[in-house]
Formats: C-alpha cells, sequence, structure tokens
C-alpha cells in the first residue's frame, strides 16, 4: 500500500455553504434556476502520483433525498466538483466507515456521484469486518439503507493526533483532558454533553467525562492503551525513551490496519490527518516505510 500525505479535509468544505444558502432559499420563498453544468472535462489523470481526489463534501448535505436523488440546485454543486477529480467524483467522508446520521435530523444520504472515503477515527486497528470491499459501487450505509455511492480505495488515518485538542460540546475549550482514575475515584470529574446543555466547567485539571455523551474533537485527546503517557500522541515523536515506547505500539495497530485494508482492496493509506503539525506526518511516513534521511524508503507496498 502506498502511504500518501493527502489535505486533511480533501479541499472544500462545502456543507455549512450548502445547508446555509439553501435553508436561507427555502425561508424567504426564493427560487433559482440553476446554472447549466460546466463544460470543461475532469482534472487529467497523473500515472506517477495516483489518483486525484479533487475536492469533497463532510456532512449532512440538505438537497439529497433518502432515495438518493439530489434537487437541480445541489446537483450542479455535484457536477462542477466531480471536475476537480480524475475519478470524475465527489469524495466524501464522515469520520466513520460508512454513511450514517449523526443526528436523526441529519442522515448522510449520497447519490451515485459520490466516493466514499472510510476513516479509521483512532489508534485502535481497523477490523477487517468494519471495512467494506473498495471499489464496491452500492454498500449497505449504517442509516437501515443503501448507498449507491462508491466505497473509496484510500482508506483515511487517524484524526488529530498532532495536538491534545477538546472535549466538544458544553466544555469545548476548557476541557482538555480525559479525567485520570483518581479524579474519577473522588467523584471529580464533570460530565460534558455534546447539545442540549448549558456551557459547564471542567475540574481544577481542565478534565472532564468526554466519553458518556460527547466526544473530543481528535484522537490527540485520548490516551493509548500500552502507552505510559495520558495523552501521548501529540509528544509520540518527541524523542524521549517513553515516546519511543509508545511508537512500537502504535506502529503495531497500524500494521494491522494496513492488513485488513490490503485484504480489503484498498490501494492507498492516507497519513493521520494533521490538525497543524505537518512534520508529525513526515515522521510517521518515515517510521511507517522505514524511510532514511535520503528520502529512500524501504517499505513500498503492502507485502512490509
Amino acid at each position: 500500500l502506498a502511504l500518501t500525505l493527502r489535505c486533511s479535509y480533501f479541499g472544500l468544505d462545502c456543507k455549512d455553504s450548502v445547508e446555509g444558502n439553501l435553508r436561507g432559499a427555502d425561508a424567504t420563498g426564493l427560487t433559482t434556476q440553476p446554472s447549466p453544468p460546466p463544460a470543461f472535462p475532469p482534472a487529467a489523470p497523473s500515472p506517477a502520483s495516483g489518483p486525484n481526489w479533487g475536492c469533497g463534501l463532510v456532512g449532512h448535505i440538505a438537497g439529497i433525498s433518502a432515495n438518493s436523488t439530489a434537487i437541480p440546485e445541489v446537483q450542479v454543486l455535484i457536477d462542477g466538483l466531480k471536475t476537480t477529480s480524475t475519478l470524475n467524483m465527489v469524495s466524501y467522508w464522515n469520520w466513520n466507515f460508512r454513511p450514517l446520521a449523526r443526528q436523526a435530523s441529519l442522515p448522510e444520504y449520497l447519490t451515485k456521484d459520490f466516493v466514499f472515503m472510510p476513516d479509521i477515527w483512532g489508534t485502535e486497528p481497523a477490523g477487517i469486518n468494519n471495512l467494506w470491499t473498495a471499489g464496491t459501487t452500492g454498500f449497505p450505509d449504517l442509516m437501515g439503507g443503501n448507498s449507491p455511492a462508491t466505497m473509496a480505495t484510500i482508506l483515511l488515518g487517524m484524526d488529530e493526533p498532532d495536538i491534545v485538542g477538546s472535549c466538544m460540546g458544553n466544555m469545548f475549550g476548557k476541557c482538555t483532558a480525559p479525567c485520570d482514575p483518581d479524579s474519577v475515584q473522588r467523584q471529580d470529574c464533570p460530565v460534558a454533553w455534546s447539545d442540549g446543555h448549558p456551557p459547564a466547567e471542567p475540574n481544577a485539571k481542565g478534565q472532564c467525562n468526554c466519553w458518556d455523551h460527547a466526544n473530543a474533537s481528535g484522537v490527540g485527546f485520548w490516551g493509548v492503551e500500552g502507552c505510559p503517557r495520558p495523552q501521548p500522541l501529540p509528544s509520540l515523536f518527541d524523542g524521549s525513551d517513553e515516546a519511543e515506547a509508545c511508537q512500537d505500539v502504535v506502529f503495531l495497530k497500524w500494521a494491522r490496519t494496513a492488513r485488513s485494508a490490503h485484504q480489503k482492496g484498498y490501494k492507498y493509506l492516507s497519513t493521520p490527518m494533521m490538525a497543524t503539525n505537518i512534520s508529525w506526518a513526515r515522521s510517521f511516513i518515515e517510521r511507517a516505510c522505514s524511510c532514511n534521511a535520503a528520502g529512500s524508503c524501504a517499505c513500498q507496498d503492502a507485502s512490509c
């Protein structure tokens, strides 16, 4: 498997603009005439570097129905984005293995024009039963239906391991660590909520219960079983003995994911998706592919 550095959000994150524009038009009663699809052809392929997935979308796309039909305005957007990719399709991802509905009102319906990119959010290995066969057109979603999209041949890596981040929801920006065992035992572990609750405060250590009713902004927030530091990922390549030992744990898990992905037909693995520290991704590539200072890498495919 080629290990390929990709931009964290693969170009455009159009979720907010799509929802805002379409809902704004509904609210004011305005109607628009969609412009004709762009006449220019899809992006030219680059055999040396693999496919170009182009610009993509994330989140609920207002204007695509449960029967996977897009309204004309959204179809114009889709047709335009398709031209940015050598696949002539729109890339889509959601921090999960298949489309789902995080809220009942926000389903992730796609059309046949989309290529879905599965993602291993954390450090734990992606079990082979979690991965759908790469390149398959039409597959079960996680909403009880079937998506007409195509499963991508790239598996995206863990989310933002280079920063600690924060617990999301009503303690966002305040809770920067999960409660340690001492705080839990003393019942000093405030519960964070993803929505529907007023702003709240973590304990004096900046810790909270972020696992029952909320989630973290990235995997760097969490510990890794087998690593001594409570939040080991942001400092994984700092050169310390603790970090070196933790690397062995993390890359053993990653190798298991790579094997599962290869068995399911995936051709590419992305690096983890970086928040700010691109040098972290470089260090990840060098370790994963056994690269030397000259940039020559011993591991060139899934056999290693």
